[in-house]
C-alpha cells in the first residue's frame, strides 16, 4: 500500500508542475528562464547539428510511434500482457490528453513565435523510455548494465525534449511541461492497475 500511496503523491505533484507551468502561460505570458535557455542553446547551433536535428525533427514522432509498437509487441510477445497493455492505454491517453490541451480557437495559450504548450514529442517521450525503465530495470540483474539501461532511457527522454527546443518548435517550460503530463499519465495509470492487481 506504501508503494502505492508513494505512485499516487508523486503522480499529483507531475500534476501540479504542469498546472503551474499552465497558469505561468495563461497569467503572465511566460516564464523569463525560456529565453534564457533559448538563447544558450542558440550558442550550441551549427550546420552539422542542424541537419542532425531537422531531420530527427521531421521524423521523431514516426520513430517514436515505432519505437512504441516495438515495445509493445516485445512485452506482448514476452508474456508480460498486462504491461504491453498499460504501454499501449498511457500512450494512446497521452495523445488524447495533448489534443484536449490544445486552446480553443480563438484564446492563445502559445508563446511567442508560436510555440505550443506542452509539447507533445515530450509526452511521449516521458511515457515511452520511463515505461521501458520500470518494466525492465527489475529484470537487468547486473547492476552496471541496469545503470547503463536506465541512463540510456533518460538521455533519450532528455534528448527529445533538447531537440524541439534546439529546432525552434518549443520553449524549454513547454518541454518540462511535455514531461510532467507524460510522468502523470504513466504513473496514474500503473497506480490504478497495480491497485487493482496487487498480487501481480
Amino acid at each position: 500500500m506504501e508503494k502505492e500511496n508513494s505512485k499516487l503523491i508523486l503522480s499529483f505533484v507531475c500534476l501540479a508542475v504542469f498546472f503551474f507551468l499552465l497558469m505561468g502561460i495563461v497569467i503572465s505570458g511566460g516564464f523569463q528562464i525560456d529565453d534564457l535557455i533559448n538563447q544558450k542553446v542558440s550558442l550550441l547551433q551549427n550546420s552539422w547539428l542542424d541537419k542532425v536535428f531537422i531531420f530527427l525533427g521531421t521524423y521523431f514522432k514516426r520513430i517514436l510511434i515505432g519505437a512504441s509498437l516495438i515495445a509493445i509487441s516485445a512485452l506482448y510477445i514476452g508474456k508480460r500482457k498486462k504491461e504491453s497493455f498499460i504501454l499501449a492505454i498511457s500512450l494512446f491517453s497521452g495523445f488524447i490528453f495533448e489534443q484536449i490541451i490544445k486552446p480553443p480557437p480563438g484564446i492563445n495559450l502559445t508563446l511567442g513565435g508560436g510555440y505550443s504548450f506542452p509539447s507533445g514529442h515530450s509526452i511521449f517521450a516521458a511515457i515511452l523510455f520511463s515505461s521501458l525503465i520500470y518494466f525492465y530495470k527489475d529484470q537487468i540483474k547486473n547492476k552496471i548494465l541496469k545503470i547503463i539501461f536506465i541512463l540510456i532511457n533518460v538521455l533519450l527522454i532528455l534528448f527529445v525534449g533538447f531537440s524541439r527546443i534546439y529546432i525552434n518548435k518549443h520553449w524549454f517550460t513547454d518541454v518540462i511541461g511535455g514531461y510532467a503530463a507524460g510522468l502523470f499519465i504513466l504513473i496514474i495509470i500503473l497506480w490504478i492497475f497495480e491497485l487493482k492487481n496487487p498480487e501481480d
